[in-house]
Order: structure tokens, then C-alpha cells, then sequence
């Protein structure tokens, strides 16, 4: 009985005496008081590192990688690029908020685009297709949940994105309404100087250095307004809502384009442009229609117009996530540029292109991962140009009477992938 208890105390005091040394060594390694020398090396690490914002203003790291192989032939030569994506291109962001009271907050993001080689900029004579580092965005914001929102910095216009993001049938990655941002879009039309962005120029207003307002959602209404990049301004309106297993989606917009060296050198333009999408949820059918007219304001230059249709399937076919399957047509006319020139080098010989029509058609297939915040795509394209008037000229001076011009299709087939982070 006295062995036995002595045999525990001894095993008592040896597992004391183990943690006292344990505690004393801990404390003697740290440099005496724990808690304090703890405190002391977190603030040197934050102090060298990328942290989660300043404690006041949070701090997000986001971003995706959309890159795709894609065959074409244009009648002249066939190959297999590998680029980036132009509807969804590779990007990371860093955003982040802090609240202001309970109806204001501010906040600001900026984020970065990186192309290995664009795929709407890849030529027959260039697999490359504009390598870069592009910022895309880089604003404040102030929002009040009563007021609105207001951005000041380079961000996008009201109008952007109308075509490109007005779809609710899981093909953002295959497909959008900025067509121009297609793989092949690059490549000349086999047996014409034509590119077939020449004729599907969409564009679609794109980002600049603005001052933008954005009211708070009315019963599923947003107004916005954007003026900058001298003498730049537009007007959108969009809606989002759900009724009866019916999801629907559209935006109209207007711009004003005053700063022609920017883009073109063609003179100034209007362009309104809208777009809607319904999603019958209970079955997954879709269908996304979008259009804009571009009106120029040249003597004798025609407008631009350009319309696309979409329709399929959107829903969960099998465990991985939803699987949208989908066809789609577009018509242009006018050509997107108004009118181009092509340059033979070093000729001083150049062909004037204009009233250039197209039309184009496919089908495509994207599958969701949810596992694995992915979306992988697979689809098939082909762009054709109607004939062309064009006439030629030499060192500024017209050679000869216009003439028609017609090419051999284009063909694209792609697969590639989207994976957020």
C-alpha cells in the first residue's frame, strides 16, 4: 500500500517536475514573458508581410485563370494556338471595404489582367498575340446602402459589359456578346487583307479613368451614369429578378464617344446597345439576345450594327455541377470600324474597305466543377464575310474604280478551362 503510493507520487512529481521544466524552457526560448515576446513577433510579421488588410479597411485576394487550345482554318492555312482567353482573360484582384457607419462604407479595388497570348489578337503570322500586363481596374468607392455608390478612378463605363454579361445560361466562359474577344478573331478572312474583327468589331465600351454613380437596386433596377477620358459619357440601366421559376435578366445603354484618338480615327460616335436573357429555371432552357448600332458622326460613313442569338439547356446533368448546352447565330453590318484601311509595307499602297457584312454561328458546351470553382468548354465557330466594297489608293490618291471582295470562311474549334481562386 506505502510502496504503491509512493511508486504514484513518484510518478506525480517527476510529471511536475517535467512541466515546470517544460514551462520554464518555453518562457527562457521566448525571452521571459511568453505573451508579451508572442505579441512581439506577430507585429514584426505583420509588419513583413502580406496580411489581411489594416484591421480598419479589410483586404481580398481573388482572381481566375482562363486559358484555351483552339484549331482554325481560313481557307489559306489550318494551325493549333494556345492563348488566353479574350471573353474572360486571366486576372487577379485585390479588393477590399471598411464600414463607415450603418449606412456608408468605402472601399476600393485593383486588379490586374495577364495575357500569355490573346487569342482575338493571334494572326496567322503571329501565335504571340499581345503578351502583356494590363491593369484593368484601380478605384475607390464610397456606398450608402440609401444613396448609391459613387467610383472614382479607372474602372468601367456605365455601358460595359452589357453584351458580355447579360447571360444567365452558364456560357460566360464559351461564349458572351463581345464576339470581338472570340479565338481567331485575329486572323484574315483566306484570300482578302480582312481580319474578322475588322468585321465583328463589336467593342465592348470598355474600362477608363471616370467618375461613375450607381444607384442602390429598386426592385431589381439599377440606374448607372460615367463621364471621363475627355469628353466620354454614358447612361445604363439594368434589372435582375425571379418570378414564377422565370429568371430574367437585361440592360440598354447609351454612350457618347468624344475622344475619337483613343479608338478610332474616324471621327466621333453614339452607340446605344441592349441586351436581355431568360433562364425557365424549372428546366434549364435559356436564350440571351443582344444588340448595338453604332452611329457615326462622318460625312458618308455607314453605321455600325451588330446583333447575336443564344438558346440552350442549363442545369445539372451529373454530380460535378451544372452543364450548359447552347447554339448560337450573329449577323454584322457596316463592318465595326466603319471603314479600314489595310497598307501593303513599304508601298506607300493602301485599300480602303468598306460596308463590310458578316455572320457567324456555332455551337458550344460548358461543364461546372463545383469542387473545384472550374468551368471547363468546348465548342466549334464559324465567321463568314460577305463581299466587300474596296477600292485602292497610292500615297493618299484613289487608284482605279472600287471593286467587290470576297474570302473563304473562317473556322474555329476550342476547348479550355476556367478555374477561380
Amino acid at each position: 500500500m506505502i510502496g504503491g503510493l509512493m511508486k504514484r507520487g513518484g510518478i506525480v512529481a517527476v510529471a511536475a517536475a517535467a512541466s515546470i521544466y517544460s514551462t520554464s524552457a518555453m518562457a527562457a526560448d521566448l525571452g521571459g514573458d511568453c505573451c508579451a515576446d508572442l505579441e512581439e513577433r506577430v507585429a514584426e510579421l505583420e509588419a513583413t508581410t502580406a496580411r489581411k488588410g489594416n484591421r480598419k479597411v479589410s483586404l481580398t485576394i481573388s482572381g481566375q485563370v482562363n486559358e484555351l487550345v483552339y484549331w482554325w482554318d481560313n481557307g489559306d492555312e489550318s494551325n493549333v494556338y494556345q492563348g488566353t482567353s479574350g471573353f474572360s482573360s486571366s486576372r487577379f484582384r485585390f479588393k477590399g471595404d471598411a464600414n463607415i457607419n450603418s449606412d456608408w462604407s468605402a472601399g476600393y479595388m485593383i486588379e490586374i489582367e495577364t495575357k500569355g497570348a490573346q487569342v482575338n489578337a493571334q494572326s496567322a503570322s503571329n501565335d504571340d498575340g499581345g503578351e502583356a500586363i494590363a491593369l484593368r481596374h484601380s478605384f475607390w468607392y464610397l456606398k450608402s446602402k440609401r444613396l448609391g455608390k459613387i467610383s472614382v478612378g479607372l474602372t468601367s463605363f456605365a455601358a460595359d459589359d452589357i453584351l458580355s454579361s447579360t447571360g444567365l445560361g452558364g456560357t460566360a466562359t464559351a461564349a458572351q456578346g463581345n464576339y470581338d474577344g472570340a479565338p481567331g478573331m485575329g486572323l484574315e478572312f483566306g484570300g482578302t487583307n480582312i481580319l474578322v474583327k475588322d468585321v465583328f468589331d463589336v467593342w465592348d465600351v470598355d474600362r477608363g479613368n471616370v467618375v461613375r454613380y450607381d444607384t442602390p437596386s429598386i426592385a431589381g433596377f439599377v440606374l448607372s451614369a460615367a463621364w471621363g477620358e475627355d469628353d466620354r459619357w454614358d447612361v445604363a440601366l439594368r434589372y435582375a429578378g425571379e418570378f414564377n421559376g422565370i429568371k430574367l435578366a437585361a440592360a440598354i445603354g447609351y454612350h457618347e464617344f468624344r475622344d475619337q484618338a483613343a479608338k478610332y480615327n474616324l471621327g466621333d460616335f453614339n452607340d446605344i446597345r441592349g441586351a436581355i436573357s431568360v433562364l425557365h429555371v424549372p428546366t434549364g432552357l435559356f436564350i440571351d439576345f443582344g444588340i448595338t448600332q453604332r452611329d457615326w458622326d462622318v460625312a458618308n460613313a455607314d453605321d455600325f450594327t451588330f446583333w447575336y442569338l443564344r438558346g440552350g439547356v442549363y442545369r445539372k446533368f451529373n454530380a460535378l455541377g451544372k452543364t450548359s448546352i447552347f447554339g448560337e447565330y450573329g449577323e454584322a453590318s457596316g463592318s465595326g470600324d466603319n471603314t479600314f484601311f489595310r497598307s501593303a509595307a513599304g508601298t506607300g499602297a493602301d485599300t480602303l474597305y468598306d460596308s463590310t457584312d458578316g455572320t457567324f454561328y456555332g455551337i458550344g458546351v460548358q461543364q461546372e466543377i463545383d469542387a473545384a470553382a472550374m468551368e471547363l468548354y468546348f465548342g466549334w465557330r464559324h465567321f463568314n464575310m460577305d463581299s466587300t466594297w474596296a477600292q485602292d489608293y497610292n500615297a493618299g490618291t484613289a487608284v482605279g474604280a472600287a471593286y467587290r471582295v470576297s474570302g473563304d470562311d473562317v473556322d474555329t474549334v476550342y476547348a479550355g478551362a476556367r478555374i477561380k481562386f
